[in-house]
């Protein structure tokens, strides 16, 4: 074959298959995301990537080190010598200056249904509380991580916060009666109940305090490209019907055992989220609301 006509096949071959096609994508995920007990994001993250190899081709994920969550925002707001390409997180107006926020919930906002973990045989302190006035009225405090964007929510909306730099160490203090309630969310309670039963603690019947708090991934700056995959993955996904079974898959029978229709909701602020993202959950969280908390007319 002359010169000029294999050029001319080798162009061909472009055209016909976009060089993306011949590339694998390396993507770098925090370790606290592989890891997470919460399978659903990483499920997630595959079908979102494996839906677009038509648009983008083939991806190889990479597990990062272990790092604090701290850690990994400044390795995602990094333009050079980035260790990190991915990861997920609860917004805030000011993570999203860090990294690039895919505003698509994870998990349809239930991270924000923050039910108290206690201790056994506390369950009365809670029992004359319906209400946010009633709340604020009681003694009960609750536990929270000092880095924690939960910090800052319950604190605006005045309930009385006590922090500790670990999150081990809050259900150790928590067994040891340093605070009464460590909210967690409807979606990792029942997980963190059993691995720490020998502590003592159970999940508290009556209650669910309620603010938006989504999960989102987040992407490092200068991977414009793995941002528009995973937006075009996720709309998919939801378009197909698949995020509504796998949510189903996952937290269906959980959140009917914490019975939330019948719990007493204490709405609160969360004034960390940016506009953006405010606007984006207020459909998921109408869907939410209509679906699992509103009760069945007979």
């Amino acid at each position: 074959m002359c010169k000029i006509k294999k050029i001319a096949y080798l162009y061909a071959l472009l055209l016909f298959f976009p060089p993306q096609l011949f590339a694998t994508t390396q993507i770098t995920v925090w370790e606290h995301t592989v890891n997470d007990p919460t399978e659903i994001i990483m499920d997630t993250l595959y079908r979102a990537l494996e839906i677009t190899k038509q648009e983008y081709g083939e991806y190889q994920l990479i597990t990062s080190k272990k790092m604090e969550q701290g850690r990994a925002l400044r390795e995602l707001s990094k333009y050079k010598d980035s260790r990190l390409d991915l990861a997920h997180f609860a917004p805030t107006a000011e993570r999203e200056q860090q990294a690039i926020a895919i505003r698509i919930p994870l998990i349809q906002g239930l991270l924000g249904y923050r039910l108290c973990l206690i201790n056994e045989g506390e369950q009365s302190k809670f029992s004359q509380v319906t209400n946010k006035e009633q709340w604020l009225a009681s003694d009960l405090s609750i536990g929270q991580h000092q880095n924690w964007p939960d910090t800052s929510v319950l604190n605006y909306n005045g309930l009385t916060v006590k922090t500790s730099y670990k999150y081990e160490l809050l259900f150790q203090q928590l067994a040891k009666q340093r605070f009464d309630c460590f909210a967690r969310g409807a979606n990792e309670i029942y997980y963190e109940q059993r691995t720490h039963r020998d502590l003592g603690l159970v999940i508290e019947k009556e209650i669910v305090l309620h603010y938006p708090f989504p999960l989102f991934f987040f992407v490092n700056k200068n991977n414009p490209e793995l941002v528009a995959r995973l937006e075009l993955g996720l709309t998919k996904l939801i378009e197909n019907g698949t995020s509504q079974k796998l949510f189903e898959y996952y937290y269906q029978a959980q959140i009917e055992d914490l019975n939330l229709k019948k719990r007493y909701v204490i709405e609160l602020q969360n004034p960390t989220l940016s506009y953006q993202t405010i606007q984006a959950m207020n459909q998921p969280n109408a869907i939410f609301k209509q679906r699992y908390l509103v009760k069945s007319k007979k």
